[in-house]
């Protein structure tokens, strides 16, 4: 029933938001600091069998004081967040809720001397923005006419299409925008992860104020920036707090089983629907400046592909059963580790038992997995030299050596195994 959670260290409270028979509920936990450690007089036990105490406190100083008094001592859960151990123990076992989705895309204006502007520096305004509110099944357009346009022409042009505002200016664009998220509990984009997030947030700051940037979240918090890695350079981009922002390219690239030679949303949708985005001829603000309608059509196209997208694949859907299943936050099933790892302790925990402390770095020379062996090349132009990388090896050899695990003959008696191997012979 969750949709997002924030731990205020602050207050020591754990603010849940929860989305019940179609409203939003904000809930308030006790943040509970847990750690066990080894007592033959324990009433607890650790999944080794071993007999622990726990100690259960409700504020971050005076855990951190236990946790050196144990020091010494191998323990347990003493890295578990309050946070994940409230939603495991508030909504282990709970339904996943009807989450309200909101599917957006923008489009930005371009400057003769500067060209176009980056997400950390958005110096030029925002032309469109289109929104699918999922929940009430509508595209709403917010779109700026061009300055050469007439407000009547403009007026005309905008009455061709259903749910389409024409805005005065920018300013008056933003709050709208934001009053039409207020209900959303998941804003989705295609790459929306390094453009239309960073972008709006960043240009709402400029037009709004920073304190607007507040209305992108829940319990009066800003949006928290992020710095994450790709295609070998650093960028950053925001999470909102108590609304989940989920890349439907992210979704595609993770629960799509097969890669794509690329992942732009006008060859997905064709492949997927069998539809494209709208075509034009020369640049984007060509287009804007001078075919504005086809230029509309343009920007709801966009989000209409996501929203017909989502309607076949579900991909949001699935990413809120699989949190839900594991109590994990939505954006915690984009990666691997997180929801392993919570899977393994809710398992622990139904079984009766607590989990160790993952192992630290420098605790243990062995910690790291070995991995394969890169040679590091040597800069100039060779002769003879190729280059091969072979995808899904690992299978491909498990298939060839027939080493697959349901190949496996199980033997009660060691001493058979020579006997065995002669009559498979």
């Amino acid at each position: 029933m969750f949709v997002d959670a924030y731990h205020d260290k602050k207050k020591e409270i754990v603010h849940v938001v929860e989305r019940q028979d179609g409203k939003r509920v904000l809930k308030e936990y006790q943040a509970k600091y847990v750690l066990y450690y080894p007592d033959g007089k324990g009433k607890f036990t650790d999944i080794s069998g071993n007999r622990v105490t726990r100690v259960l406190l409700s504020n971050a100083a005076a855990f951190d004081k236990e946790r050196r008094i144990h020091s010494n001592k191998k323990l347990c859960e003493s890295d578990y967040k309050p946070l994940n151990r409230c939603l495991e123990e508030t909504y282990g076992g709970a339904d996943a809720p009807n989450l309200h989705v909101a599917f957006f895309d923008i489009e930005v204006s371009y400057d003769k001397v500067k060209g176009f502007a980056p997400p950390e520096d958005p110096f030029n305004y925002i032309t469109a923005i289109t929104t699918h509110l999922q929940w009430i099944d509508r595209t709403i357009t917010l779109v700026l006419k061009p300055e050469a346009m007439t407000q009547e022409v403009a007026v005309d042009i905008v009455a061709k299409f259903e749910d389409t505002i024409l805005c005065n200016d920018e300013k008056e664009m933003l709050e709208m925008w934001l009053d039409l998220i207020d209900d959303a509990d998941i804003l989705s984009g295609w790459n929306s992860e390094g453009f239309d997030i960073p972008y709006t947030t960043n240009r709402i700051t400029r037009v709004l104020g920073k304190d607007q940037t507040r209305r992108i979240c829940l319990w009066d918090q800003y949006p928290k920036k992020r710095e994450y890695e790709k295609y070998g350079k650093t960028l950053e981009t925001y999470d909102p707090i108590g609304r989940v922002h989920l890349d439907y390219l992210e979704l595609y690239r993770k629960y799509n089983y097969h890669e794509m030679h690329t992942y732009r949303l006008d060859f997905i949708g064709e492949y997927e629907l069998g539809e494209n985005k709208i075509p034009y001829e020369g640049t984007l603000d060509q287009l804007y400046n001078n075919d504005w309608e086809k230029f509309i059509a343009y920007n709801r196209q966009d989000v209409i592909l996501l929203k017909k997208l989502d309607n076949k694949l579900k991909f949001i859907e699935l990413t809120n059963l699989i949190a839900h299943a594991n109590t994990v936050g939505l954006r915690a099933t984009l990666g691997a580790v997180a929801v392993t790892d919570q899977a393994v302790i809710n398992e622990a925990h139904r079984l009766g038992m607590v989990v160790p402390d993952r192992p630290r770095r420098g605790d243990s020379e062995d910690n790291a997995a070995a991995g394969a062996y890169v040679a590091v090349p040597k800069a100039g132009m060779h002769e003879w030299i190729g280059s091969m990388d072979i995808n899904s090896l690992y299978p491909s050899l498990i298939r060839a050596l027939n080493m697959s695990p349901e190949t496996i003959v199980g033997q009660v008696r060691q001493t058979r195994t020579n006997e065995g191997i002669r009559e498979f012979k």
